[in-house]
């Protein structure tokens, strides 16, 4: 072959190879890959501050003062609020008073009901009217036998004195109040008031001697009937 020959294979090799060397150089990436990995992402922003919340004020139930209760013939005593923090009956505490508020007359024998909620609730809200927190029970519930003992046998009844309140001015208070049975007694030795809670009001007075009525007489409102369809359960919150 001759020398002209020689070089034209030659130049036609590296011709070749120039070609095949092309695909394998890197290529510039498309504008927009350059300015998207160009680009820094943004400071993170630290959350807002969040400011500390006041601490929320106390319900007025949660403000309620816890009531002394004592039962008189048992002497015991309970320190005792009667609702929670939204205004519910804590039960817990009523099943306290179911057991203070038992039929003591057999000392050895105590007989305990289910004392009326509502009853309960109209206790309290006596006691926290005239801002006395000593409440004395003359008697709660009552075990019927010889005797049916009315309202007591049912534990819908409850007979009670407020340090510091006569007997005429609690049974007037509580005789304002809807579907109750409100008697006072004025002799100088029981000055005490009767109260329960029932669907048509009667209220009386009664001046008899302990464990005596014969001096009873109601005293009984002309207004009672339309008092007493008006009533809400929200009346019976303190």
């Amino acid at each position: 072959m001759s020398l002209r020959g020689i070089s034209v294979v030659a130049c036609a090799g590296l011709l070749g190879a120039a070609a095949l060397s092309v695909p394998l150089l890197p290529r510039p990436a498309p504008a927009a890959q350059r300015r998207a990995s160009s680009a820094q992402p943004p400071p993170a922003t630290p959350p807002p501050a969040t400011a500390a919340l006041p601490p929320a004020a106390p319900s007025r139930f949660e403000q309620l003062r816890p009531l002394h209760i004592e039962n008189q013939t048992t002497r015991e005593v309970r320190e005792l609020k009667l609702y929670d923090a939204s205004g519910q009956i804590d039960e817990a505490a009523a099943l306290q008073l179911d057991q203070l508020l038992c039929d003591a007359r057999r000392p050895k024998q105590r007989e305990t009901a289910r004392i009326s909620r509502r009853t309960l609730q109209l206790l309290f809200k006596a006691a926290y009217h005239f801002t006395s927190y000593d409440v004395e029970v003359v008697s709660g519930y009552r075990k019927p036998g010889r005797r049916r003992e009315g309202p007591h046998g049912t534990g819908s009844a409850i007979d009670f004195r407020l340090r510091g309140v006569s007997a005429a001015a609690l049974a007037s208070y509580l005789r304002e109040i809807p579907r109750t049975g409100v008697g006072v007694y004025t002799h100088p030795k029981t000055q005490y008031v009767h109260l329960d809670s029932r669907e048509h009001s009667f209220h009386w007075i009664d001046a008899s001697p302990p464990r005596r009525h014969w001096r009873e007489r109601s005293i009984g409102g002309a207004d009672l009937e339309k008092r007493d369809a008006l009533y809400s359960s929200v009346l019976d919150w303190p």
